[in-house]
């Protein structure tokens, strides 16, 4: 006999989740049970990610830049799974990489909007069920820059320090109603993004493996099977963290 997932019969929404680490939790999240709605800019990719995840998945691109987008995605989402939302992971980001003396006032706000403050609507708009119904679980995924400090990487940082706080006041603020808020702070994770950085001469992957006291760069599975321990009843006594997958990076310290 096959064991039920760690997610049967959960619901979940899964931002900027077509590639990377997005894609990593809504594939794990799907393989432990859970019927996934899949976001990001470009609605063929959330097509044929919801084909290959099975299971009742549905796309839903949305641009998260935009309010009404953000909100529209909430009820769309809700609509699709059944009028249940049981877990809502916030994923979808963007670095800038630029000196903080030359960074464009326009990418440093588009860092902040989509990183920090969709995240907010988004959640708003999604907890209002989990609240009713008395039970749910938000999932941020921050990054080990949210209390690292990265040179040119201002506006990423500031968002995602802004992001471990925003966790915080609302695990506590919803903890006695059901609703459980913890964040996801990953280090250096094999992804597009990473590799984009690399291929720009931005990053080297070698010398940040070399870095990393476990020798290597993280993968998106890894990241998701964590996002699923979180999202499980294993983790119900568990709000307000900031669970840290960076292979040991922070720990080292700055060498």
């Amino acid at each position: 006999m096959t064991s039920p997932g760690r997610l049967a019969g959960k619901t979940a929404i899964v931002t900027g989740s077509t590639k990377g680490i997005g894609l990593g939790i809504a594939r794990a999240y799907a393989r432990e049970g859970a019927r996934v709605v899949v976001s990001s800019r470009n609605s063929e990719e959330c097509a044929a990610t919801a084909r290959e995840l099975g299971g009742g998945a549905v796309g839903l691109a949305t641009d998260l830049t935009r309010p009404d987008d953000v909100r529209r995605l909430a009820r769309e989402a809700e609509a699709a799974l059944g009028g249940r939302v049981d877990v809502l992971v916030n994923n979808a980001g963007k670095t800038v990489v630029a000196p903080s003396e030359a960074l464009p006032e326009a990418d440093y706000r588009y860092a902040l909007e989509l990183n920090l403050h969709s995240i907010f609507l988004l959640t708003q708009a999604v907890v209002a069920g989990m609240l009713a119904r008395g039970a749910g679980t938000v999932i941020h995924v921050s990054s080990i820059t949210g209390r690292m400090p990265f040179p040119q990487r201002l506006a990423y940082c500031v968002s995602k320090a802004g992001l471990d706080m925003m966790t915080r006041v609302m695990a506590i603020e919803w903890a006695a109603r059901g609703v459980r808020v913890n964040a996801i702070a990953p280090g250096y994770v094999e992804t597009e993004m990473v590799r984009n950085l690399s291929d720009r001469g931005l990053l080297d992957t070698a010398r940040l493996a070399r870095r990393t006291p476990m020798g290597r760069l993280g993968t998106a599975d890894e990241v998701g099977e964590v996002a699923v321990f979180l999202a499980s009843e294993a983790a119900g006594y568990i709000t307000g963290e900031v669970v840290t997958v960076d292979g040991g990076w922070a720990a080292y310290g700055f060498v």
